[in-house]
């Protein structure tokens, strides 16, 4: 065998063809862990950009693509879908009472709590707005939301947050509204958002630390 002009015996050239294919592989590896680290970094940019920096868990822009993701699907297989919107009570008292650290904080606290609760793979805990958080539970009728509910408000109030210049408990507490439909195609779901905010607005109004529920357009009050 002849190679840029120099006689190869066998031996020479099984051991170049050993050496070429050593190389190929060597390439094609650091190829793939290129390719490989390439698709992480992108779901890691991914996955950032719809979680809530603070909170760590989803963020507004992930709760609204979840919502029409499951409106969409439950419509097509006619099951409920549930929300529930919750507010931490008198919290723009708590930061000015104990700072936006502090405030942070028991943000944080609360997320992780409430994360722990709706721990369902189609369970979605999101940072609404501000003090807002929602949570969306797929193939969920009111029963089972009410349970949620109530073992979100059981887990924060669990925390034991001191909360002094609150006007319904010496710990930090939460209003929830739960709002249960069944989705339909021709429907967007606006009308459960609107249902639970309606929900929400009346636990705030009969006094805070309480869940009410809109199962069908009539607020009705659930606990307290």
């Amino acid at each position: 065998m002849y190679w840029d002009g120099v006689v190869l015996d066998d031996t020479e050239r099984k051991q170049a063809e050993a050496v070429m294919q050593d190389y190929r592989q060597t390439l094609e590896r650091q190829v793939q862990e290129r390719t490989m680290a390439l698709q992480q970094a992108m779901w890691e940019l991914d996955r950032l950009a719809t979680l809530d920096g603070l909170t760590q868990v989803a963020n507004r822009r992930r709760f609204d693509s979840y919502l029409m993701q499951e409106w969409q699907r439950l419509a097509r297989t006619l099951q409920p879908l549930s929300l529930i919107l919750c507010d931490v009570d008198y919290f723009k008292r708590y930061n000015d009472h104990y700072g936006h650290q502090a405030g942070d904080l028991c943000l944080q606290m609360i997320a992780q709590a409430m994360d722990k609760v709706a721990k369902r793979p189609a369970d979605l805990v999101a940072r609404y707005g501000g003090e807002e958080f929602a949570i969306l539970l797929s193939q969920t009728d009111r029963a089972g939301a009410e349970q949620v509910a109530e073992a979100l408000r059981w887990a924060v109030e669990s925390l034991a947050i001191p909360h002094d210049t609150s006007q319904v408990s010496q710990f930090v507490t939460m209003s929830m509204g739960i709002a249960t439909m069944l989705p339909l195609q021709h429907q967007l779901p606006d009308e459960l958002i609107k249902r639970a905010d309606q929900a929400l607005y009346l636990a705030k109004e009969q006094g805070r630390d309480r869940i009410c529920h809109v199962p069908s357009g009539h607020v009705v009050a659930i606990s307290a």
